[in-house]
């Protein structure tokens, strides 16, 4: 095990707090410190664990830094809906310009759903909107009772073999 440096155990509580995986955190001391740390050494920063042992003092360090990740997402632009249909617009003017129609329709409905939260399903001629909630065992029943009315409508019998008979 490595011995570490107060600004190396920092380091290791802030990623941490930022919701790296432990292993994440030893192979970026690795590539960017070149330090070699074990995952488990690593592990023992992480408040959140029951093998935590490194005291008050970095638990502390922890929940500050925790507090201040979850805080700065207000200061990454696609958390934010205005932004985000910004970018889709832009999307969709280059589709348009570009004459790709398929990813132009593909970006309305992405804007659509970001703008209002769901995208009402297409209603098709003969759906029944009672389908989209059933099991897959209630739809496969509610067909079949479809084709026997239909068979029914036209003089036919639907038997058990699932054939039709005159």
């Amino acid at each position: 095990m490595s011995t570490l440096t107060e600004n190396q155990k920092a380091y290791i509580v802030k990623l941490l707090a930022a919701y790296e995986t432990p292993s994440a955190v030893a192979v970026r001391f690795r590539e960017e410190l070149g330090v070699e740390v074990d995952r488990s050494q690593v592990i023992r920063y992480d408040s959140t664990k029951p093998c935590f042992e490194a005291g008050e003092r970095w638990r502390s360090v922890f929940e500050a830094a925790r507090k201040a990740y979850l805080e700065t997402i207000e200061t990454i632009p696609i958390a934010h809906k205005a932004y985000r249909l910004n970018e889709l617009q832009r999307n969709y003017d280059k589709a348009q310009a570009t004459g790709n129609v398929v990813l132009a329709n593909a970006t309305l409905r992405q804007a659509a759903e970001e703008a209002d939260g769901v995208v009402e399903r297409q209603q098709r001629p003969g759906w029944n909107r009672e389908l989209d909630e059933m099991s897959s065992d209630e739809r496969r029943i509610a067909a079949t009772e479809l084709i026997r009315k239909a068979l029914e409508s036209k003089g036919l019998t639907l038997t058990p073999r699932n054939t039709v008979e005159a």
